[in-house]
């Protein structure tokens, strides 16, 4: 399925009157970096994708108020479907249109995992075999069926720490510079240096050299749809976060963002091992040594966005926040430092009293803070989309 590209009149015209139809009477699921809409096609745009009239699709519109809290590699993530949907057709939606701000991708009839299984509870096998399989077949994705990497990155495709360095350099870049202006002082007064990321890149050690491959960047119960149908169970959304490294990132992020228990851990990264085994035996090379790099560099990162939403929560009140809300904010944080403190190489973590007072300060003074952004819609819910005509959605 070819994208429908900006610069085809009829296409964009058709396309961009979609969409504020969408925003009409489309129904809205939740999300952090995008505003989503689920809804049949209508007439006017389902000629040009393809597609029957009524089929519902999901509209995803960026979120123009969203804070720069995560790392990006490419900027339309249609391109990534396409290129993924070669070798997963049936487990990642399709891009059926993508213009500057705003894209339509095929629906996913199904529940998120996280409604089935939340946060911090086992997760049944055949969905962690599915996985983790899921993750291996994702290694079958070239470099060259992507788009173009950024000038940055490197030509040597097995580099794991020059990636992981690069990691760091891109979080330091793109998330906490564009937030430094309004939100240093906070990280300061929190025990969070400056240079806290360019300092975890200079303690990393040799790792190994594992071959590259795409990567989800973001998997987590949110993001894993439950099909209603079964064929296939699990379909990977939100890709707009992927990216194209070392593969044990992906699983370092899958693991610390699915919070298995404890004892489900273990078997997940066996079960990982085993499905890269069978597509890329060297994928796997220097796992139990390296791991932990990653999850630290994970734990490191979420720093930057844990204390920033946390703050910025507190600035959508008139007067200033009530103590509840303090409460809520300081216990975020408190959480995010006391996982960084060990990568981020931190003296000590302020106790909940010091936190408090940190965050009322940056209330007080920080006149340049962004307003608090809209209140989330509620979760995906666990209801069809607007009635289309009686056939099975695509995949």
């Amino acid at each position: 399925m070819s994208l429908v590209e900006p610069d085809d009149h009829a296409l964009a015209d058709a396309r961009d009157e979609f969409v504020r139809h969408a925003i009409r009477a489309g129904v809205r699921l939740r999300g952090h970096h995008n505003q989503n809409f689920v809804l049949p096609l209508t007439e006017g745009l389902a000629r040009h994708v393809e597609c029957e009239v009524g089929t519902p699709v999901t509209v995803r519109i960026r979120r123009p108020e969203a804070l720069p809290v995560v790392v990006r590699t490419w900027p339309r993530e249609g391109e990534v479907l396409d290129a993924v949907g070669r070798v997963l057709p049936h487990q990642v939606p399709r891009c059926l249109a993508v213009g500057r701000e705003a894209s339509i991708h095929s629906y996913v009839d199904g529940v998120p995992l996280s409604a089935l299984h939340p946060d911090g509870t086992a997760v049944p096998g055949d969905f962690v075999e599915e996985l983790a399989g899921l993750l291996a077949r994702m290694a079958q994705v070239g470099r060259e069926a992507l788009p173009p990497l950024p000038a940055d990155w490197s030509s040597d495709d097995r580099d794991s720490r020059g990636f992981l360095r690069l990691l760091t350099a891109q979080v330091d870049h793109q998330v906490r510079e564009p937030n430094w202006h309004v939100f240093g002082q906070l990280f300061v007064a929190l025990g969070v240096p400056e240079d806290a990321m360019r300092r975890f890149a200079d303690r990393l050690p040799a790792m190994t050299r594992r071959p590259f491959a795409l990567l989800h960047a973001d998997l987590h119960r949110d993001n894993v749809i439950v099909t209603r149908s079964g064929a296939p169970p699990l379909v990977c959304v939100d890709w707009e976060l992927a990216t194209y490294g070392d593969p044990l990132h992906d699983l370092a992020i899958h693991l610390v963002r699915m919070r298995y228990p404890k004892p489900q851990r273990e078997r997940v990264i066996d079960g990982w091992c085993r499905a890269l085994r069978r597509t890329n035996p060297d994928s796997v090379d220097g796992v139990a040594r390296d791991l932990r790099h990653y999850i630290e560099f994970e734990r490191a990162q979420s720093v930057y966005p844990d204390v920033v939403r946390a703050a910025q929560s507190l600035t959508g009140h008139p007067d200033r926040p009530g103590r509840r809300e303090l409460a809520r904010s300081t216990a975020v944080v408190r959480k995010a430092l006391k996982a960084a403190a060990g990568p981020l190489g931190l003296d000590d973590v302020p106790d909940v009293a010091d936190i408090e007072r940190a965050l009322g300060k940056w209330c007080r003074f920080s006149t340049s803070a962004p307003p608090s952004p809209a209140t989330p819609a509620p979760r995906r819910p666990d209801v069809p989309p607007p009635p289309p005509p009686a056939r099975t959605p695509p995949q």
